[in-house]
């Protein structure tokens, strides 16, 4: 049976994310809704939706409707998941789970009073090239894992709501950023500690930060090392990651479709299967874990994790102390 999902929040990644789903019609049936209703049909059309609805309310409301994308802004989450919530359908919703801790925490006990699965919209930790990593990692093919490292200058200038701090909870990390923080977590565990510092600002019509480096050290040794910037002043660079062990390292652009192994002997590409984005992966993810009423791997605890994180990070910019996660 194929899921009843609404996008809510007709915005650029709501049409990402829609063309995604183009590649799977028997799996999900979209419906659309936004504040302008011409947007919603425009996206129904545009998408193949089965409905479009000029109003949240007026989507929350429906009886076709099983479960409720939520694609809006960060300071909008906690009031529109308490508006499905209370309707009874199941959430997906954009990361970061919210803005602040206590935000979060509301969001998750909001889903869990009203028996509602919650599931994050963290796609990259579903992306083809990740999920490899993870299985060599785990696979003990590289030793013992001592590096980390992810790298994205990309070109962006935050406007609307993104470029106010109070509502996007910070700048660049809290919004793009936090998916490094997801797939640190994803293949290396929880950090011991969190050092970051934001880099020289760039662009000038933003309130946070457009670019920052992230060191994390986890319980086992592990380092991670984050640089993330939106001031791209260089040609086009891709978003890649590598993960240096005892015995090889390997490397990959996220959203590829190769991974490269160097084991100090022979380097050899490794061609990877599965979704590139990770979009598919994850909505899947979201349906089966509704069916079989069970947690989703990015469930509401792994978003507050993600956000812990990241908002140690902002306290460690402000101090230009490194935080220990969990004193003893």
């Amino acid at each position: 049976m194929s899921l009843k999902l609404c996008v809510v929040g007709c915005g650029k990644f709501a049409r990402i994310f829609s063309g995604e789903m183009k590649k799977i019609p028997e799996e999900v049936d979209l419906s659309f809704a936004s504040r302008d209703a011409q947007r919603a049909a425009e996206y129904a059309t545009a998408f193949g939706g089965k409905a479009w609805f000029g109003s949240y309310e007026a989507a929350a409301a429906d009886p076709t409707v099983e479960a409720m994308y939520l694609c809006t802004p960060h300071h909008l989450h906690r009031e529109h998941v308490a508006l499905a919530a209370a309707a009874g359908k199941h959430i997906l919703v954009e990361k970061p789970i919210a803005r602040t801790m206590e935000e979060a925490h509301a969001i998750i006990e909001t889903a869990e009073r009203a028996d509602v699965t919650l599931m994050v919209a963290e796609n990259y930790r579903f992306m083809g090239v990740v999920r490899k990593a993870k299985e060599l990692i785990d696979s003990g093919a590289l030793g013992e894992i001592r590096l980390i490292q992810m790298q994205e200058e990309a070109g962006f200038q935050p406007s609307q709501w993104r470029a106010i701090r109070a509502l996007n909870g910070g700048g660049l990390f809290i919004d793009g950023g936090i998916h490094k923080i997801d797939i640190l977590l994803y293949l290396a565990g929880r950090p011991r500690d969190v050092y970051a510092t934001a880099l020289p600002k760039v662009l000038d019509k933003t309130e946070g930060e457009d670019g920052a480096i992230v060191i994390t050290h986890s319980k086992t040794g592990t380092v991670g090392l984050i640089n993330h910037s939106w001031a791209k002043v260089h040609g086009q660079k891709p978003n890649w990651v590598s993960v240096s062990g005892s015995k090889a390292r390997i490397s990959f652009d996220l959203a590829g479709t190769q991974l490269t192994m160097d084991d100090g002997m022979e380097e050899r590409t490794i061609e990877v299967a599965g979704d590139r984005h990770g979009i598919i992966t994850m909505v899947q993810e979201f349906r089966n874990s509704n069916r079989e009423s069970r947690e989703p791997e990015t469930s509401g605890a792994v978003g507050l994790e993600d956000l812990e994180i990241t908002l140690k990070a902002y306290e460690s910019m402000e101090s230009g102390q490194s935080v220990l996660l969990d004193p003893d």
